[in-house]
């Protein structure tokens, strides 16, 4: 009997769904099903799951996916105090039970990302996606001539290489909003953010919001940081002409206009 066969009988099929988190290395499986299932070398572990319908409206609101289930799963325990850096995939698969091993068997019909976590009712929380054509909802080109540069640092537009600026240092304090590190070779770190290896093995990061020395103001806390623990610290950039030039030797993909004219194009003046 084929996945078909089961899917279209009136008493054969044995349907379950298997959800499958991914965020970098690390996975994280789990089924709709009775009893755990192992599928091409994954188990999926059986917990009460399930969500509210796979919809194709082309609305990106619309399509949304919301997945119901207990709040120990170890996806929903990465958006505790904040959410993670990387984005996290889930890939649903339907699945009749007694069918050989094979991809055809297990059919992909959703594929996403986890967008937040809510804690609904003591025990329960709800999982909140959006399916993979959302990200083709994105806004278009968002560069704009401005006297600043509108790079991010380190990205392909900018092109200042992170390894030759990482360096390694030691959290010696914390205290939720800040921490304290060994040391820093500047005080250009504003902007910037530090990253570490978690247990799973991904890499999380926080940027850097201010620097008072070796004190570190962090967006979204210091959850999940220790005292102790070993970070890579990353400056960051005020994005000016005079930074790019002189920190980081950059001023070829330094794309802001330092030298625009400050009277605006569209202020009607006719000697403009």
């Amino acid at each position: 009997m084929t996945f078909s066969d089961q899917e279209y009988s009136l008493a054969e099929g044995r349907p379950a769904r298997l959800y499958l988190f991914e965020r970098g290395p690390a996975a994280w499986a789990y089924t709709s099903a009775d009893r755990d299932i192992r599928f091409q070398t994954c188990d999926y572990r059986a917990v009460p799951i399930s969500d509210d319908g796979i919809r194709q409206t082309g609305e990106t609101s619309a399509d949304a996916l919301t997945l119901t289930g207990p709040d120990d799963l170890e996806v929903v325990g990465m958006f505790v105090g904040h959410p993670p850096s990387d984005e996290i995939w889930l890939t649903i698969r339907d699945f009749h039970h007694g069918l050989a091993d094979a991809a055809d068997n297990a059919l992909i019909v959703w594929i996403g990302t986890v967008q937040a976590v809510r804690w609904t009712a003591p025990g329960q929380t709800e999982i909140v996606c959006n399916s993979l054509a959302a990200s083709m909802g994105r806004n278009a080109l968002r560069l704009a001539y401005e006297r600043n540069c509108p790079h991010t640092i380190y990205d392909m537009a900018c092109r200042v290489s992170r390894a030759l600026h990482q360096i390694q240092t030691t959290i010696t304090a914390l205290d939720g909003a800040t921490v304290t590190v060994a040391g820093l070779p500047s005080s250009n770190y504003a902007g910037g953010y530090i990253e570490w290896a978690t247990p799973a093995g991904v890499v999380e990061r926080r940027a850097i919001e201010a620097q008072a020395g070796l004190k570190l103001t962090l967006l979204s806390g210091t959850a999940g940081i220790r005292a102790g623990q070993t970070i890579s610290a990353f400056p960051g950039c005020d994005q000016t002409r005079a930074m790019c030039a002189t920190v980081y030797n950059n001023l070829d993909n330094y794309g802001g206009f330092p030298h625009m004219p400050g009277i605006s194009p569209f202020e009607n003046n006719p000697f403009f």
